[in-house]
């Protein structure tokens, strides 16, 4: 594990009780009923029999949703104290069958062909290896299996605030917590990436048969901006949130 991986674990652990909180607000508000729709959109009609991954699950938003609508849900993260808050989510919702797991989105420890159905958010953007994350995704994905990643290049919208001189204020963080966020994904070469463009480049070289963008995913929610403000403990989000389907 690389420096810059060990600096990102420790910035989302230390966040994870207030994170947590961000989320579960979200999974009360409209947010999840129009995540319901769009992953319906894309799920088959077969849940009950479908092998689902949450990759990244911080406090365990999609693993839930997954679980309520009939999947089999296995959900990782590599912040072991995220998973604290996860599994004490699910167990609050009555949800005692979803899988928690310790791992490290970069290098998934999965046998090859594993899921029906993968799905992440808001990882790609702050991982070392953003190119290894999408390998292990599509190599431990099931042939004709969907893979979804939800995301924005968050690391360049923090990067030219910075280059403006624009002040951090406390918002669910603390100005050190976003300080650390912004010196971490400016170490990303990611965020130096135009994207989802090089995301559609990297899993065309991976041989994925079909693919699907969404380039303005807050208008694919319809929710008139309510998600804005459960993006990374802002009050606003002025990065491009976009959606990429894949199907293996």
């Amino acid at each position: 594990m690389g420096n810059l991986s060990k600096r990102s674990n420790k910035y989302w652990s230390g966040r994870a009780p207030e994170f947590s909180g961000l989320r579960m607000n979200e999974y009360e508000s409209p947010m999840r009923n129009a995540y319901e729709k769009f992953l319906l959109e894309i799920l088959p009609d077969n849940k009950k029999d479908l092998e689902v991954l949450d990759v990244g699950t911080g406090a365990g938003f999609f693993a839930l949703i997954l679980n309520k609508l009939g999947c089999q849900v296995t959900a990782v993260d590599f912040s072991s104290e995220m998973l604290v808050q996860a599994k004490k989510n699910a167990e609050e919702k009555g949800m005692k069958d979803i899988v928690f797991l310790q791992m490290d989105a970069q290098n998934l420890t999965f046998p090859d062909n594993t899921f029906d159905f993968i799905i992440t958010r808001n990882v790609t953007w702050i991982v070392e290896d953003a190119k290894k994350m999408y390998y292990h995704i599509h190599r431990v994905l099931k042939p004709g299996g969907i893979m979804v990643n939800i995301d924005a290049n968050y690391g360049k919208t923090f990067k030219e605030s910075d280059a403006r001189g624009e002040k951090l204020v406390p918002t669910t963080q603390t100005i050190e917590q976003q300080r650390e966020r912004n010196d971490i994904s400016e170490e990303c070469y990611i965020t130096e990436k135009r994207r989802p463009s090089w995301d559609v480049d990297v899993l065309i070289d991976l041989g994925v048969s079909d693919l699907w963008i969404h380039l303005d995913f807050n208008k694919k929610l319809d929710l008139a901006g309510l998600n804005s403000s459960f993006t990374n403990g802002s009050k606003k989000d002025k990065s491009n949130k976009f959606a990429v389907v894949a199907k293996k």
